[in-house]
């Protein structure tokens, strides 16, 4: 039996039919499979426990089976995250792990390692007035060969300590799994059309005193970008995708500046935002 869902998972894609099923389909000759996960270059199949099993098939079509266990922040922050991340490789749209904003006329993304700062830094420039894109995935569109940001995020995910940091209160925000001191964050977005992108900002937290920054050359950022692909392990199955993913990134890298950014640990998320807006505004990256 297949139907639609008496209430709407929240998806970033209006034009993919989600539909809640009692058995998803099952993948046929799948190129890459395990235990949870089947993927072909069209096709996505995965089961997680005590959430449920989801399916995506073609980049439009999207059918999942909630687990008697699940609840409703599990089953959304799988269908924006592995779901979202298999629609659009089907697509061949690149997803690139990183959180993007517009700021001083400049499509800017954070990209970095889990904990680097990279969606609460997105906040504070959004806070304070820059445009926001994107948070976590950032689908990079080409347009007259040149890349652009694609913006299909609503809402940010932040941890309770940098909530705080943000004087922003947490009792109103919804976590994104009830096990998890994280919330989403609401950031208002009136930005549809996809945004030029011109710098990428690779967060590194270090012991270091100061924050410093450091021109990445193209060899190394196209390794860099190639490692950040949103659920990269999905192209073991879909090769086109990735072939077309490395003209794409090279394009990146021939087109755009790329840093390394040294952040120091203790720095706080408001001082760190300051020093990378001067950086910006002054071009002196």
């Amino acid at each position: 039996m297949c139907n639609q869902s008496d209430k709407a998972i929240p998806f970033p894609l209006d034009d993919v039919k989600i539909n809640q099923v009692d058995q998803i389909p099952e993948i046929e000759d799948p190129l890459y499979s395990n235990n949870w996960m089947s993927i072909s270059p069209v096709e996505f199949s995965m089961t997680v426990e005590n959430v449920g099993s989801f399916y995506a098939g073609g980049g439009n079509r999207i059918e999942y089976s909630p687990d008697k266990k699940a609840d409703e922040a599990s089953l959304e922050l799988y269908m924006n995250g592995s779901i979202y991340g298999a629609i659009l490789h089907q697509r061949q749209i690149l997803p690139l792990h990183g959180s993007s904003f517009i700021f001083n006329h400049s499509g800017v993304m954070f990209c970095g390692d889990s904990g680097a700062g990279k969606s609460s830094l997105t906040t504070s420039f959004c806070l304070n007035g820059a445009g926001f894109l994107t948070d976590d995935v950032t689908p990079i569109l080409f347009k007259e060969e040149k890349p652009h940001i694609w913006p299909k995020s609503g809402k940010i995910k932040l941890w309770d300590d940098s909530l705080q940091q943000l004087s922003r209160e947490k009792q109103d925000l919804t976590k994104i799994r009830p096990e998890d001191e994280k919330y989403y964050l609401e950031i208002e977005s009136n930005r549809e059309e996809a945004y030029p992108l011109h710098t990428i900002l690779i967060l590194q937290v270090t012991e270091d005193d100061e924050v410093s920054f450091e021109k990445v050359q193209k060899v190394e950022a196209f390794s860099y970008l190639h490692q950040e692909i949103y659920r990269r392990e999905y192209l073991f199955a879909m090769p086109d995708a990735e072939s077309d993913y490395l003209k794409k990134i090279s394009a990146i890298c021939n087109e755009i500046s790329i840093f390394r950014v040294n952040r120091p640990i203790s720095i706080q998320i408001d001082e760190m935002r300051k020093i990378v807006s001067k950086k910006v505004i002054t071009g002196n990256l």
